[in-house]
């Protein structure tokens, strides 16, 4: 405890403001308080016990951490968050580039208002021409507001972990125009905005050099982002685990760092980099992550200079003391999470699991020792990296890919090689634009290699694995508890006696994974709003009923192909050709194979749906007018019409699909028919009125679980007893059902 007090009290700290801001534990000041004072004076009281003593050490900075996270709270947060609701004149400063839509701009603003109140915010504003860039100052009516967890996202965390505690758009008229909106004057050239002027310089530099997909990837490399990448390439990257590298952290910061060694030699080139990574973190971003990787760098770099000895563990967790301190909202930062536990993990395994790897070929021949040696770094980084990320990945992107060793074994290298190439690049932008093309040239290739690997290990099909895959979970779970046991206490095991268990385990945990899949299906909803995108799967086979959002369904839909190792669509059923339900069609077909679409009889054509009828009709959609069973590897799945121009959808008896009848047609069909029993059943919120009818349909159907589709938060709420779920709220939901 005395050797080492980061070790016993940052942990408990960070945990204490997890449970706070993460899992929204309720934090009173008047009881905090007092019981960290308690544990503080028995913690002084105790001191010459040890055991007692680090206890209660541990104990205070859990309560000292909710203590002052109270006070953060109630001082500097919620007199922000207490102007939500209201429409303010606001002058602001934009502090990064704005990020440009279709009809307006997302800007981060610096922002008083006529109060003199003072606080940063995300805030939509008007479109411009250009559009903002840092250091436009605006005036601008703004409603405030409290973002709110959207499909299974919650904003108002996210953005208060960037020390964004309220979230603004400009307010409108009647005609849907600006009440309020100037651009006042400019501040861009000015020295604090510099490290955005950079970032935006190497931005262009790179897209004028590189064809699109190339251009994108780069700039994540060098100043992070995935914003410029394709759907496709940013899906491909989480899948081959390499979404890493267009994350700014430690990665990058030890390529840069490791560039001016080789310049400068190690001590004068930690000179150098020091202000150049002072420089990196405001272009990169100034995220949590990258704040963590370069509070880290500047201790060990300080330690260095000053012939003193910096212990990693110290330095990750003194860094994430700090970031706390500053802002207890930053726990709830997931690239801070990752960017923490990967840390974390090669700090205390990475060395010993390259040793272990290397020490077999202690008597080879040189060249092959140093080949190894670099297999071995990059194959113990990444599954070191991976041991303590794996529950984060779960739960905050619903998958993990254990593709990541072979990924990061294809790419070691180049990637280092691509962001120094890129660097230079750059520079010679900057100071000799002649060899610009000759920069491009050399890195083009190293880059393509990239998106070429990504792409190769994301197409393999397998290889990822979900919450619902609980045993494969549990086979990854023994590996790393063997590995870790291995590293740790490895020399007290009888491995002889260990591994062929082990091997039995193992091969018997992955068996029973692939016969509970093939014995099961799986019912997943995807976070449309109001519209709607339902998959009917299992191992082999697909099927998708309904395809219109405004979030775009057509990517939503190839994104949960290609992590499912699925290429096509059996068969696509429309329940109505509308823009909530067929919007996004066109856009799908493009790309996905589809065998057979189904579509309701008796649409009518208005002016919303003329297209979309004349595009359906082009494929060769077969209309159903009367109740049909579909034949299909997956379930029984029988289609009925509810009205002309209606479909509902009833799945193995499990889950009866009534999106897009209305409130009174489906009234008017239940007077002359009854519903198809089903466990659950799926409504849109636009239809319901009131749990009432929410009550009436689950009755007839004899569901006692319903889904809604829902673009607000109107109908969320249970009803009579009816487990009620929506996936504004969650965001994909999927549901497993055993095969008859």
């Amino acid at each position: 405890m005395r050797e080492r007090p980061l070790v016993y009290l940052v942990p408990p700290m960070a945990a204490a403001l997890y449970a706070a801001v993460c899992l929204e534990l309720s934090v009173q000041l008047g009881i905090a308080a007092p019981i960290a004072l308690l544990l503080v004076l028995a913690a002084v009281f105790l001191r010459r016990h040890k055991c007692l003593l680090t206890v209660f050490a541990v104990l205070a900075a859990a309560a000292l951490a909710l203590t002052g996270f109270a006070v953060f709270r109630d001082l500097r947060v919620a007199p922000i968050r207490a102007l939500a609701g209201e429409t303010q004149e606001i002058t602001a400063a934009a502090l990064r580039d704005a990020e440009v839509y279709d009809t307006d701009q997302r800007v981060l603003l610096s922002a008083e208002t006529t109060d003199g109140r003072r606080f940063r915010l995300r805030c939509y504003l008007p479109e411009t021409e250009p559009p903002l860039l840092a250091g436009d100052r605006v005036r601008v009516m703004a409603t405030l507001y409290v973002p709110d967890t959207l499909g299974g996202f919650d904003r108002a965390a996210y953005q208060a972990s960037e020390g964004c505690y309220i979230a603004g758009a400009y307010a409108t008229d009647e005609e849907h125009n600006a009440v309020q909106f100037e651009v006042l004057d400019s501040k861009r050239d000015s020295l604090r905005f510099a490290p955005q002027r950079i970032a935006r310089f190497c931005r262009n530099a790179v897209q004028r050099t590189l064809p699109e997909r190339e251009a994108g990837l780069l700039t994540g490399l060098l100043v992070g982002g995935s914003k410029n990448l394709s759907d496709t390439d940013q899906t491909a990257f989480r899948i081959a685990g390499l979404s890493h590298l267009v994350a700014v952290s430690g990665l990058h910061i030890g390529f840069l760092v490791g560039f001016c060694t080789l310049l400068f030699g190690k001590r004068w080139g930690t000179v150098v980099s020091i202000p150049l990574v002072l420089l990196f973190v405001p272009v990169a971003g100034a995220t949590p992550s990258v704040l963590r990787a370069a509070l880290m760098y500047l201790t060990a770099a300080g330690g260095f200079l000053l012939r003193r000895r910096s212990g990693g563990l110290n330095a990750l967790l003194m860094a994430l003391a700090v970031l706390l301190l500053v802002n207890p909202y930053s726990i709830a930062s997931v690239g801070l999470q990752l960017s923490f536990a990967s840390t974390l993990g090669l700090i205390l395994f990475a060395g010993k699991l390259q040793h272990a790897l290397e020490k077999p070929f202690a008597g080879a021949p040189k060249l092959v020792r140093k080949a190894l040696a670099v297999i071995a770094s990059a194959l113990s980084c990444t599954v070191c990296a991976t041991i303590f990320t794996v529950p984060i990945l779960l739960t905050s992107f619903g998958a993990v890919s254990v593709l990541s060793p072979i990924s990061n074994l294809m790419t070691v290298g180049v990637t280092s090689l691509c962001f120094v190439g890129g660097f230079a690049l750059c520079v010679a932008a900057a100071v000799c634009p002649a060899l610009v093309p000759m920069f491009a040239g050399l890195v083009r290739p190293l880059i393509s290699y990239l998106l070429w690997s990504a792409n190769t290990i994301a197409d393999l099909g397998f290889g990822t694995l979900h919450p619902n895959n609980t045993f494969g979970l549990a086979a990854l779970g023994i590996v790393f508890a063997v590995l870790l046991v291995w590293l740790t206490a490895g020399k007290h095991v009888k491995w002889k006696a260990v591994l062929p268990c082990l091997a039995v385990v193992l091969t018997g945990l992955c068996i029973a994974e692939v016969q509970y899949q093939n014995g099961h299906y799986t019912v997943t909803y995807l976070p449309c709003g109001s519209g709607q995108a339902v998959l009917l799967s299992d191992t082999e086979h697909a099927m998708l009923i309904d395809c219109g959002s405004y979030r775009n369904a057509a990517r939503q839909v190839r994104e949960w192909l290609r992590w499912n190792g699925l290429k096509r669509l059996d068969t696509v059923v429309l329940t109505a050709v509308d823009q909530g339900h067929a919007r996004n069609l066109p856009e799908l077909m493009e790309t996905v194979e589809v065998g057979e679409l189904l579509m309701p009889a008796g649409c009518q054509e208005r002016r919303t749906n003329a297209d979309l009828l004349s595009f359906v009709h082009e494929h060769d959609a077969q209309e159903v007018s009367e109740p049909a069973t579909l034949t299909n590897p997956i379930a029984p799945v029988e289609i009925f019409p509810v009205t002309e121009g209606k479909l509902a959808v009833s799945i193995a008896n499990e889950v009866l699909i009534l999106h897009s009848p209305t409130e009174k047609q489906l009234s008017a069909y239940l007077e002359k028919n009854t519903l198809p029993a089903a466990a659950e059943l799926v409504l849109s919120a636009n239809h319901l009125s009131s749990g009432e009818s929410m009550a009436q349909y689950a009755e007839a159907a004899g569901a006692q679980h319903i889904i809604i589709a829902a673009s607000s938060e109107k109908g969320l709420q249970s009803h009579k007893g009816l487990d009620v779920q929506s996936t504004y709220k969650e965001g994909e939901i999927a549901r497993q059902f055993k095969k008859e």
